[in-house]
């Protein structure tokens, strides 16, 4: 088979990259060894939002109450029902992928995709001659060596699609996935708890507004140990114990362990440079070692995320076939816990440690009418600007903060000063405005509260 392109991983890095290669006349192969949609679509980001959304109706049935709605009975959770819920949006969405791809005329192969070192790529003893090779086939969870899967420890994947949903659950790791799911399985009822080796949760975030995310989440029911790590565990017949370095123990009927991922790599190795990490070293453009071949997504490096990927891939073919530089522009990232949490840009901590000059604000959500209206006040948004006002960085911590962020990012992109994001008209009464009140904060002109 001689194609101009041929794309190993169908991913939403994989998936998009070439999808906008047929659009812009290439002849592509796409080989994917299960379905299309990689993690993302399949085991990750899509299932965990539809899983959220039901345990998200499950909670404002429980609290109903403070709003006024009063249910005979209690809610009770049908996980029938709401894995057709999780699994319906999964085969939606990657149905969807799929008609896609055969309407676009790009050849889907099923099958394990091996790289040669002459640099095609075979499956199945069929060699694809291709100009071009992407690899895109991003990533795994990572193992504990005091706590391997199996039993009643396990992956996120296997969290969600259980048979039923455990009554008490630990959670190893306050990174997104340990904490969106901590979130989940809190809502449907579940006695959880959180270990964290670091003194915050969520890489990246500011201690201030970490602060007020334990906040919200232990108003929630869910406990978080920091700066404690598993030395070790047992499994029983009822559940599993677990022991902290400090002599702390903790029981719960299943453990998650949460603690970050690792590159789907080894297949390349003596092939690639890889770096001390695993993950296939890029230079520039996402070229590797071998000529002819790119790395995208998860493969190439931090952060590990569903939308770096696929800007990754549209931006790789878009250079490829002459039309751009393919470089990004600021990458935002957003954690689905209640209040969700979002960032884009540099934190606090991390201009100080590059010797950053700098300036904040910061105006929390309970100053905000929308937040006040829905009950959901605990939260902030902080903007970091240079001397010149210039956006260096941006979190948000609150309702639809995953949705407010792109405005952040855009102005970031575009070299925007703070002084502009205040300027630009927002609705009212939106969460959206926390973040132009932020931005008036920085030059102590915010409305709804004292500037300092």
């Amino acid at each position: 088979m001689r194609v101009d392109l041929v794309v190993l991983g169908g991913g939403p890095g994989g998936y998009s990259a070439a999808l906008r290669a047929s659009q812009l006349g290439m002849k592509v192969a796409l080989v994917e060894r299960k379905r299309v949609g990689g993690v993302c679509l399949n085991e990750g980001c899509i299932p965990t939002k539809a899983l959220l959304h039901s345990a998200h109706a499950a909670r404002l049935l429980r609290e109903g109450k403070k709003l006024g709605i009063e249910v005979e009975g209690e809610a009770r959770i049908n996980w029938e029902r709401v894995q057709e819920h999780v699994k319906g949006a999964v085969e939606k969405l990657v149905g969807g992928v799929e008609y896609l791809l055969q309407k676009s005329g790009v050849e889907v192969i099923t099958g394990e995709g091996k790289l040669r070192g002459d640099g095609k790529i075979e499956v199945a003893g069929e060699v694809i001659d291709s100009r071009w090779v992407i690899l895109a086939t991003g990533s795994r969870p990572a193992e504990l060596k005091t706590l391997p899967f199996g039993g009643r420890v396990l992956t996120s994947s296997q969290l969600m699609f259980a048979e039923k949903p455990p009554q008490s659950l630990i959670v190893i790791g306050a990174g997104a996935i340990g904490l969106e799911l901590a979130t989940a399985f809190s809502s449907f009822g579940a006695e959880v708890k959180v270990v964290e080796a670091l003194a915050t949760p969520l890489g990246g975030m500011d201690r201030d507004m970490a602060a007020l995310l334990i906040r919200a989440l232990k108003e929630k029911g869910i406990q978080i140990f920091t700066s404690s790590f598993v030395e070790e565990g047992e499994q029983g017949k009822e559940g599993i114990r677990l022991w902290l370095r400090d002599g702390r123990e903790l029981e719960g009927e299943l453990a998650l362990v949460a603690v970050g991922r690792k590159p789907n790599s080894e297949i390349f190795q003596g092939l690639l440079e890889l770096d001390e990490r695993g993950f296939v070293r890029t230079f520039g453009d996402f070229r590797t070692s071998m000529e002819g071949v790119f790395a995208i997504g998860d493969l190439a490096g931090p952060p590990l995320l569903a939308h770096k990927a696929h800007h990754q891939g549209v931006a790789l073919v878009e250079k490829l076939g002459g039309l751009s530089t393919g470089q990004l522009g600021p990458i935002p990232m957003a954690v689905f816990t209640e209040p969700e949490f979002a960032l884009v840009g540099l934190s606090e901590e991390q201009a100080k440690k590059s010797g950053i000059k700098y300036k904040k604000a910061k105006f929390p959500m309970g100053a905000n009418g929308r937040a006040v209206g829905i009950g959901q006040e605990t939260g902030a948004v902080k903007i970091l600007a240079d001397e010149d006002g210039r956006l260096l960085g941006v979190q948000i911590l609150g309702p639809g903060a995953s949705e407010i962020i792109a405005e952040a990012s855009l102005a970031m992109r575009e070299g925007l000063k703070a002084r502009q994001l205040a300027e630009a008209v927002h609705v009212h009464p939106t969460v959206s405005e926390a973040l132009m009140e932020a931005a008036m904060a920085l030059e102590k002109k915010a409305i709804h509260i004292i500037n300092r």
